[in-house]
């Protein structure tokens, strides 16, 4: 016989992306776009700006999450 109610399912959590893929990622990106946006402050400013907008948009994923939970 199968259950009738079956476990809760856990929430999903999400989590930024590693820093060291990130500035991995800045530096590919970096590259393609060509030696003028090689320059180290130009990576390490582009690798900050994702790792900014990563952290915004898992606030944004958990609440959704947290607010979805509640309904």
């Amino acid at each position: 016989m199968c259950d009738e109610n079956p476990p809760p399912a856990r929430p999903v959590l999400y989590s930024p992306p590693a820093p060291e893929a990130v500035d991995a990622f800045a530096r590919q990106v970096c590259q393609r776009l060509g030696t003028d946006y090689m320059e180290r402050e130009i990576v390490d400013g582009f690798s900050a700006f994702i790792k900014v907008v990563a952290e915004i948009q898992v606030k944004h994923l958990n609440k959704q999450g947290e607010n979805s939970e509640a309904s």
